[in-house]
């Protein structure tokens, strides 16, 4: 799995027992891989930036080589000598989500991973919901309930990768009461604040400049204006709507009023505001999972803004935040092969959105 915020490769093994909505899913082991020079090929991809035809084919060669390492070094590393791999599943790098348009591009060349490892790939997982009207987005929910439901408390599952986005899951609740969307930017926001103001760093290493400033409320504000949150129409977001223009517009207009670190601790601040705004955060627990949740001043200012009796991480759970991404496409892809429709209508939107997937199979692609 590789995210929006283009921070790495995350590969999670998982054995999945049952079949269908009855499956339960054990994290085994992760592999993290640096993207190391494939970041800087794929980021202004991802910016809208031309390129030529080839430069996609060579960047989803690299991606697909890349994958295949990690997934060789998962097994390796994590793999019990008397079992054997059954199937990888790989979201691909998002290029372009446009579902206005009934798109989106997750760049991803299979071959690499079947060829080296001769199993069976599953990917492109957004079209079936996109073709049936949807946002194709968010469409981990499903594997949130899988993972982490619970059977007599409310919980809320808080990725906070480029995006923050949201799974609410009724205590002891079926996949037709689970509530989720997208809520707003988060790593986009803050790396690109601290990568504006700070060039010599990619991040805010566990919140250690937002300690040092001031926060200023008035910031939210001016995140609000972008025309993500002037409609109330429901609708997925990405790195197309947060764009680095935009970040660097929003860094110029504050740079007169707060110093850098001021500014920085404002952003996460307002990341935390946004999410704790939704009805959707109201529940006995909340569960924060992807890299955000490694800033520990973010995780501070959801503790004390979130409507919930309980924050924690997903490492408490089990499943270590920089896994939960990677772990939840395994259980999909577990899902997609029983034939069970992963996206659910009332999130995205779709209508009879079928079995999601594509499958390259060892000697045999379809």
């Amino acid at each position: 799995m590789t995210g929006t915020s283009l921070d790495g490769l995350d590969a999670s093994l998982v054995e999945v027992t049952g079949r269908g909505l009855g499956m339960s899913a054990k994290l085994i082991g992760m592999v993290s891989f640096s993207l190391q020079g494939l970041a800087d090929v794929l980021s202004p991809m991802t910016e809208g930036k031309p390129h030529t035809p080839l430069d996609y084919l060579r960047a989803a060669r690299q991606l697909g080589e890349l994958h295949a390492d990690a997934v060789d070094a998962l097994c390796r590393a994590h793999l019990p000598a008397d079992r054997r791999l059954s199937m990888v599943v790989a979201h691909g790098q998002t290029i372009w989500h446009a579902p206005k348009s009934g798109v989106s591009w997750q760049l991803f060349d299979p071959e690499p991973v079947v060829r080296r490892l001769s199993v069976p790939v599953c990917f492109n997982l957004r079209q079936a919901d996109l073709i049936a009207g949807g946002e194709g987005a968010p469409i981990t929910p499903i594997s949130d309930w899988v993972m982490f439901r619970h059977p007599d408390r409310d919980r809320v599952i808080i990725n906070l990768g480029g995006i923050s986005n949201v799974t609410r899951l009724a205590g002891g609740g079926s996949p037709e009461q689970i509530l989720g969307g997208d809520l707003g930017p988060c790593n986009l926001l803050i790396d690109g604040v601290v990568r504006r103001l700070y060039p010599d760093q990619r991040f805010d290493t566990d919140g250690m400049i937002a300690r040092q400033g001031r926060i200023d409320s008035e910031v939210l504000g001016l995140i609000e204006r972008h025309p993500a949150f002037q409609s109330q129409a429901k609708r997925s977001l990405g790195r197309e709507d947060f764009t680095v223009g935009w970040v660097n517009d929003l860094v110029d207009r504050l740079s007169d009023l707060l110093s850098p670190a001021d500014i920085v601790a404002s952003v996460v601040d307002s990341v935390a505001r946004l999410v704790g705004k939704s009805p959707m955060v109201r529940a006995d627990e909340a569960v924060l999972a992807g890299g955000g949740a490694r800033n520990a001043f973010l995780v501070q200012r959801f503790a004390d803004t979130l409507p919930v009796t309980n924050v924690l991480l997903s490492d408490a759970l089990g499943v270590p935040i920089e896994a939960r991404e990677s772990a939840g496409f395994a259980v999909l892809g577990a899902l997609c092969e029983d034939r069970v429709p992963i996206c659910l209508p009332q999130i995205t939107g779709s209508k009879c959105p079928g079995v999601s997937g594509h499958w390259v199979l060892p000697g045999v692609t379809m």
